[in-house]
């Protein structure tokens, strides 16, 4: 790892150099970004330099736009890109905005800037930044956030901004001035389709690192301190990620400092050893089952119902999660979030019971090849699923064959899964995603009448025919403008029980979240409450790089 980080570092020049002739509409695999001026005294110049070197999947070019639209992608391009608000380990923080008014009526709020935050080119952050940001999301939609409620932004001299909503927003200040990253006016003002934009001027931002070199080809991120962050600067001098097979034994190996894509299991060995601290953190990570509601058969609540009862996720948790889960609540919700409604309808494992559903519902074995039949086709379907998940899909794939349902697997890497399930072109699938914890804007991903989910992934991600429920759809419209904390928590719990009743999508667990470190580098590791941004479950917080400190 030392040495292919040296032949990392001996290689920026040259990167730097190609750069130099490429345009926006250049495809750039591999990128470097020069650092800004480091103006740290002599005698911090002189110290050894701090690297820190975690795993991480290749999670694209960290841009806005051209990051992957999962939590991961959005956490890279977070440590280049402020908000205006934050949050660490207890709650709401301020960022970029250093405080904030809000209306009587709760729907115009100002944001009052600090004075001393500039992006990582020189140039102050001002008030037209934010607004200009505001705007230009509203123009080019992003993956990650939904400004349908925004009505108006505007620039009150150089660091003041006001904010007008259509309606009363009650997360507004986690989901969107958390969420919304604030971007140079005068870099992006000419980018007509940013999806296209990965050039150097692409990565400048006010956050705490710069992107010194992406290695597309080899999944590999340099991130290098910004000295002049307005906060002060981190205590690394260096984040450097890189795809790893097995993180645990690089950790082991010392080819890397911390892990976090790690079993439940290797972190319990590890903390037991004794030789690396090990954190455990809220499981805001759900697994579940979609449904295409484009087959008939998935729109009958009678063949849902069969399913869960016929799936035993207590044994998937223990066979398959190793026990670093939680069995899924058919509410959705996770047990330890304070929305949590105890009293929605449970489903047992009852493989009985799942096959007295059907045989009500008329979906019988006629022609007695062990497969039964919906109006004539025989319950044969395929069942899509991420190639490290695939001892979850061999179990449910063995519960359903029980009740007479085929199921044929269909494993690829998480990126196709994805892709799929947002064409819409799947039967069934297994997938996992964060943005789970937080504010019950989260179950926008059941309205089916909501034009834009943000990142939410809704019942069915964004492809395949909806689940559609009016009672739901209102009640949801009603809550999230309901500022009251004990009505809306009654409102939420009927959304909680409909669900249940329903069963648009089956919750399967909540994979408990670990990361395990070696002291002797960076410590002051927290998570985050209710996750990063919109919910992202992870304690790669970029404030632990500013509040840290380090072992040696």
């Amino acid at each position: 790892m030392k040495k292919t980080l040296l032949l990392l570092l001996s290689f920026m020049l040259l990167y730097t150099l190609v750069l130099a002739g490429c345009t926006a509409a250049d495809p750039l695999p591999n990128i470097s970004v020069p650092e800004p001026i480091d103006e740290r005294p002599p005698e911090e110049e002189r110290r050894e330099e701090r690297i820190l070197r975690l795993d991480e999947q290749n999670l694209g070019f960290p841009s806005v736009y051209t990051v992957s639209p999962r939590g991961r992608g959005y956490l890279l391009t977070s440590f280049l890109f402020d908000t205006l608000t934050w949050k660490d380990e207890k709650g709401i923080v301020p960022l970029l905005a250093e405080r904030w008014e809000v209306s009587d009526d709760k729907k115009n709020w100002t944001f009052y800037l600090v004075k001393n935050a500039t992006f990582s080119d020189g140039t102050p952050v001002t008030a037209e930044d934010v607004k200009f940001s505001y705007e230009y999301i509203q123009q080019h939609p992003h993956p990650w956030v939904s400004l349908d409620m925004v009505e108006k932004v505007e620039a009150v001299g150089e660091y003041m901004v006001e904010i007008k909503l259509t309606d009363i927003y009650a997360p507004f200040l986690t989901e969107i001035t958390g969420n919304v990253p604030v971007m140079p006016r005068h870099i992006w003002q000419d980018v007509s389709d940013p999806h296209q934009f990965n050039t150097p001027e692409a990565v400048i931002g006010s956050g705490p690192f710069t992107l010194e070199q992406y290695d597309a080809t080899a999944g590999t991120y340099v991130f290098a301190a910004n000295p002049n962050y307005f906060l002060g600067a981190p205590v690394i001098d260096k984040l450097i990620f890189s795809e790893v097979s097995q993180p645990a034994q690089a950790l082991a190996n010392g080819d890397l400092d911390a892990a976090q894509r790690i079993s439940y299991g290797e972190a319990m060995r590890m903390k037991e050893e004794g030789r690396f601290t090990v954190i455990e953190g809220p499981g805001f990570w759900v697994y579940r089952m979609y449904f295409n509601f484009d087959c008939p058969e998935f729109n009958e609540v009678s063949v849902r119902k069969a399913f869960y009862h016929a799936i035993n996720r207590d044994e998937i948790v223990v066979k398959a999660a190793g026990s670093g889960a939680v069995p899924g609540n058919p509410g959705h919700i996770h047990p330890d979030s304070e929305w949590y409604f105890p009293g929605v309808k449970d489903y047992a494992f009852n493989p009985e019971k799942a096959g007295s559903l059907l045989d009500e519902a008329d979906i019988l074995d006629k022609n007695g090849d062990g497969i039964r039949e919906f109006k004539g086709s025989p319950m044969k379907y395929e069942l899509l699923v991420a190639n490290d998940r695939v001892n979850e899909a061999e179990m449910v794939k063995s519960y359903l064959g029980d009740i007479g349902v085929a199921l044929e697997i269909k494993a690829m890497d998480q990126q196709s899964v994805d892709s799929l399930l947002k064409e819409g072109t799947f039967d069934l699938a297994l997938n996992g995603h964060g943005s789970f914890g937080g504010d019950p804007v989260l179950l926008a991903r059941f309205a089916s009448d909501k034009a834009s989910l943000g990142s939410t992934p809704s019942v069915t991600a964004q492809g395949g025919g909806q689940w559609v429920d009016k009672e739901f759809n209102d009640l949801f419209s009603r809550q999230i403008r309901e500022i009251d904390y004990e009505e809306r928590y009654k409102q939420v719990a009927r959304l909680q029980e409909i669900i249940a009743e329903e069963l648009p999508t089956l919750t399967l667990y909540y994979r408990k979240i670990t990361f395990a470190f070696n002291s002797e580098t960076l410590n002051g590791w927290f998570f985050t409450k209710d996750g990063v941004a919109q919910a992202v479950p992870t304690v790669q917080n970029k404030l632990v790089y500013i509040r840290g400190t380090w072992g040696r």
